[in-house]
């Protein structure tokens, strides 16, 4: 997929903090993390590999890349635009496409709800988790998640200036009428 080998999470940091900077917006440290986690397992579902080198870890608020989150400690170091090549920045593109409209809690939500981080996380110390090992659990995850939304065809999930909600028909409560 790639002609460019990616190589390091921060070069996928980069691009992610280039992209919201094209959105006039900034990302917050945990929502890189949450970004750069999706693309890496979504990358290794479609292809049986990483997309970048990296190593993460399973915290309390899901899935973590420590070195990047000791340099964001101190905010992006000054780089280059990233150059990926074609199939990479679309990849990127989609995964932006799909997670970027949600907040920091939302994706943290989501991140906490699925089973590779329930079956990952302990709370008495964070663990070093296989990307690769994941990537079934996480999407089974999707898989259920995606499947209990179709089983209720009365709601479906619509687009909010807040981010995604659920929304339904409405049902008005029946009023106890004294004449």
């Amino acid at each position: 997929m790639t002609d460019r080998k990616i190589t390091s999470a921060l070069d996928i940091t980069n691009w992610l903090c280039q992209r919201a900077q094209t959105e006039g917006t900034v990302l917050p440290e945990a929502k890189i993390q949450h970004l750069l986690f999706l693309a890496q397992i979504h990358f290794a579902l479609k292809s049986g590999h990483c997309l970048m080198p990296s190593l993460f870890v399973c915290g309390r608020s899901g899935f973590y890349e420590p070195n990047i989150r000791t340099i964001m400690q101190f905010g992006l170091p000054l780089m280059a635009k990233p150059s990926f090549d074609a199939s990479t920045n679309d990849f990127l593109e989609l995964i932006w496409q799909k997670y970027s409209h949600q907040d920091e809690p939302q994706l943290n939500r989501f991140i906490i709800s699925l089973d590779c981080w329930k079956q990952s996380y302990r709370p008495e110390r964070d663990v070093i988790v296989d990307v690769i090992r994941l990537a079934d659990s996480f999407a089974s995850s999707i898989k259920e998640k995606h499947s209990s939304d179709l089983s209720n065809p009365s709601s479906k999930i619509m687009l909010s200036q807040h981010g995604p909600v659920r929304v339904s028909a409405w049902h008005p409560r029946k009023l106890n009428s004294k004449k």
